[in-house]
């Protein structure tokens, strides 16, 4: 479920992404740096699942949070 999830987010941003890159448009940066922060956050939810607790996991957490923060702000 999560692989799937983490595979569809990372095709959106980046079909997102390369969207406003070849029409520079920034009006969809916003949602493009949502959507990169709710990847940010299924991958630390992967690591923190695979039982091995590692240090990558929660900082990919804290990188989510920041994320959010930066598109609310």
């Amino acid at each position: 479920m999560l692989k799937v999830l983490r595979i569809v987010l990372s095709i959106s941003v980046v079909t997102l992404c390369s969207y406003g890159l070849i029409t520079q448009n920034l009006n969809l940066l916003p949602y493009s740096l949502f959507l990169m922060g709710l990847l940010t956050l299924v991958i630390g939810s992967i690591e923190l699942k695979k039982d091995r607790k590692s240090f990558w996991g929660y900082i990919n957490f804290v990188i989510s949070a920041f994320v959010f923060f930066v598109v609310i702000y």
